[in-house]
């Protein structure tokens, strides 16, 4: 890895090069001190490795060796959405805002409706819209999300998500 260059909710994450596939990636490290971390890095894989959908992070690949669990993901070279919100230098477009909007509108039709298995992301913010090279959008950070049978929607009691992007029902 060549340093960190991010923090996740339950980890550091790191700019890497997987030399045998000529490609950066993103390497997220989740702290070893945190049960939460291992239940999230668990449900992410669990979840993630199903996934194929142009508007999702791709992972690439994941590892725990002794109390370190890593999680190896395509590297978005923009960032994430909330890095631009606020930016006076540099301020999106509206044909990219728009395309950033259709594109997790994508995603989420994707999870909910074209997957074998129903999946609900529960944290849903701009620091988790990542952003490729051609400012792509692309929803990561699977931490939280579950699975989801038919009918089983209606009885999920336990909030989760993050103050301020949670919907308010």
């Amino acid at each position: 890895g060549q340093g960190g260059f991010g923090r996740g909710g339950f980890g550091s994450v790191y700019r890497g090069f997987m030399s045998d596939m000529n490609r950066e990636v993103a390497v997220k490290k989740v702290s070893e001190t945190s049960h939460q971390g291992w239940k999230e890095f668990l449900s992410e894989v669990r979840i993630i490795s199903r996934l194929r959908h142009r508007n999702l992070v791709q992972l690439i690949g994941w590892c725990h060796g002794g109390d370190e669990l890593l999680l190896v993901y395509e590297l978005m070279h923009n960032g994430s959405h909330d890095t631009h919100l606020y930016r006076s230098d540099y301020v999106l477009t509206w044909p990219v805002r728009y395309e950033i909007v259709l594109g997790i509108g994508s995603a989420l039709l994707y999870l909910h409706q074209d997957t074998e298995q129903r999946v609900v992301h529960r944290d849903i913010k701009p620091s988790n819209i990542m952003l490729d090279a051609s400012f792509t959008a692309k929803l990561g950070d699977f931490g939280l999300a579950r699975l989801i049978n038919d009918g089983q929607i209606s009885y999920m009691t336990d909030t989760a998500g993050t103050m301020g992007y949670i919907a308010p029902e």
